[in-house]
């Protein structure tokens, strides 16, 4: 019972740092950054903020990042593509930092993902047995995950619906091919579909399930499930298409 309470309390606590309110201790912006891989446009800034009562101590930690056909990401991490100033900093209660974040790898004309993560260190913390007694130190800390996407800046993307099928559950399934060499960021699209008596139905990009990342890097294929809800008024046959903004 004991072990079950300390957990609950350590849930709730995880829970209040790491949510996205108004209450979150930690803020990061901007979320995806789009930059190229030499010139002025190869950096930009990372601000970091404190919302909360005490310092936190923040340190920078960078991965590549691949994604496949269902949009799920491996990271390794990366210590020579991407340089980042400072790597680990203290912050003042209600006071940000600025990261500097360079991209210094290979200038080719290959699109690259990364991963750019604040990681605030463990705060250490005791729990307290039911009888009032000392018990075991717990460590509590959050993360929050930035995009950085690195491409030419003349790269231009172009998605093209290779395949659809319906699912017995009403699904629709497609297979979405960018062609381009820039990345396809699916967020930023226009996604409809026409049935076989010409009718177009458009369905809202945030909804439809792209996977873990939504973005797709040239010469990539992604695997796309727009919900049967979403595609109740296209009934029977349909075609896809996707337009980006």
């Amino acid at each position: 019972m004991r072990l079950q309470t300390v957990a609950a309390a350590v849930a709730a606590l995880v829970l209040s740092l790491g949510s996205t309110g108004d209450g979150r201790a930690m803020d990061v912006s901007p979320m995806v950054a789009k930059i190229t891989p030499s010139g002025s446009g190869s950096s930009y800034r990372l601000t970091v903020r404190n919302d909360s009562a005490a310092a936190a101590t923040v340190e920078i930690e960078v991965y590549r990042m691949q994604v496949d056909e269902t949009g799920a990401r491996s990271l390794t991490p990366e210590d020579n593509d991407i340089v980042v100033f400072p790597v680990q900093s203290v912050i003042p209660p209600n006071r940000e930092q600025v990261v500097q974040v360079r991209y210094l790898g290979d200038a080719s004309s290959e699109g690259r993902m990364y991963l750019v993560r604040a990681a605030q260190l463990p705060i250490n913390m005791q729990t307290t047995t039911e009888s009032g007694g000392a018990g075991a130190d717990i460590k509590v800390a959050f993360t929050i995950n930035t995009y950085v996407f690195v491409a030419p800046a003349n790269a231009r993307a172009a998605v093209e619906v290779t395949s659809v099928s319906r699912e017995a559950n009403g699904d629709v399934l497609l297979s979405a091919h960018n062609t381009g060499a820039g990345f396809a960021h699916l967020r930023e699209a226009r996604f409809t579909l026409t049935t076989s008596d010409g009718k177009v139905h458009e369905v809202p990009a945030a909804d439809v399930d792209v996977g873990e990342v939504s973005v797709i890097a040239g010469g990539a294929t992604r695997r796309i499930r727009i919900p049967a809800a979403l595609a109740a008024g296209a009934n029977g046959d349909v075609t896809a298409s996707i337009a980006l903004l």
